[in-house]
């Protein structure tokens, strides 16, 4: 019965999401709903539903079902959908270190000359997320960056903790560089990116990755980038759609013991040195419990030397990629892949 009810909860939250995504951003900002201000920043209305009907998946305090990871991938499909120009896709397997990995390339038709990559690692906490569920934003992403997009389904925990997910995501772009002028690609220009947990491993598999395979840069999304949230002042600041105690679960989830979560590979602003990372841009959402994980990096690297810049995009939540549908939402997205499209459109000389 337990799990009727929550498949009944889960059906209504899509149909509450659906209803409100059909309506027009002038229609829902003028809804009675007053989401509160916080570090002197509010989001608007349609927002902040996406971010709440978000919160009911984000904060399960059970581990994750097949079922749940769906639903979760449904959801963030019918929260993505956007047009965009012509992108070919085309499905690949990657030998990993525990078997095949899944991934999907896409090309878009316009695309930059000479053609750059990114390889684009999804979040969802380590234990969510996957390529289907952010096809539209990888699509997005490919179309307004005018770059290749390569993104794969690494392993997810509880059920595969760390390393994995590294171990695959490595794999992945190792790959990506081995097989990059196949694709038409300048493997002078490969870089290397992601949200959330996805901003945190494409930071690790860059700050360990060997000198001929080292990205020409990182372009990352509200990362997670440190265990000992505590030292952030954002983490007791905001809820929608993550709070405090969800990062640390799903962290647990990722790296349950002591000594994994002091693996610079996991917690990486536990490194004690940053400056074998390329030059960096990191977009944060203004109102986000990571947020300032994202400053904290860019202030480590600029004190290494590397070339780093940050971007604050106020008023929005964490995840801000999977809500294309809101229009300032979609308009932070596209400016991050503006910044790729800046940031590979230089080659790295070695």
């Amino acid at each position: 019965m337990r799990f009727r009810v929550m498949d009944a909860a889960g059906m209504v939250a899509e149909q509450v999401l659906g209803s409100a995504l059909a309506m027009s951003p002038i229609v829902t900002d003028r809804l009675p709903l007053r989401p509160p201000v916080l570090d002197g920043q509010r989001m608007n209305p349609r927002l902040h539903l996406l971010a709440v009907l978000g919160k009911r998946d984000l904060l399960a305090r059970r581990a994750p079902t097949a079922r749940s990871r769906a639903r979760l991938d449904r959801l963030m499909r019918v929260a993505t959908t956007t047009r965009t120009g012509p992108v070919r896709t085309s499905e690949l397997t990657i030998p990993g270190p525990a078997g095949p990995v899944a991934a999907r390339l896409y090309q878009p038709e316009q695309h930059t000359r000479p053609p750059s990559l990114l390889v684009f690692v999804h979040g969802g906490g380590w234990h969510v997320g996957s390529v289907a569920g952010y096809a539209n934003t990888l699509r997005f992403l490919a179309d307004r960056a005018g770059v290749s997009v390569l993104a794969a389904d690494y392993r997810l925990a509880p059920e595969h903790p760390f390393p994995a997910a590294f171990d695959d995501v490595s794999a992945t772009w190792r790959y990506a560089v081995d097989h990059a002028e196949r694709w038409g690609i300048d493997t002078a220009r490969i870089g290397l990116g992601g949200d959330s947990a996805g901003g945190n491993l494409a930071t690790a598999v860059a700050m360990t990755a060997e000198a001929t395979y080292r990205p020409a840069a990182v372009a990352l999304l509200y990362p997670a980038l440190d265990w000992n949230l505590e030292h952030h002042r954002s983490t007791a600041m905001f809820t929608v759609p993550l709070d405090a105690d969800n990062v640390r679960r799903a962290m647990r989830w990722y790296a349950p013991t002591p000594e994994l979560q002091a693996d610079p590979r996991f917690s990486v602003l536990s490194a004690p040195d940053l400056s074998a990372l390329p030059r960096t841009y990191v977009a944060t959402a203004g109102m986000d419990v990571l947020r300032d994980q994202g400053d904290s990096l860019v202030t480590r690297l600029r004190e290494a030397g590397v070339d780093a810049e940050v971007r604050r995009f106020d008023n929005l939540p964490h995840g801000f990629v999977s809500m294309l549908t809101d229009p300032h939402a979609r308009s932070a997205t596209a400016e991050y892949a503006r910044a790729v499209a800046t940031l590979l459109a230089e080659p790295v000389l070695s």
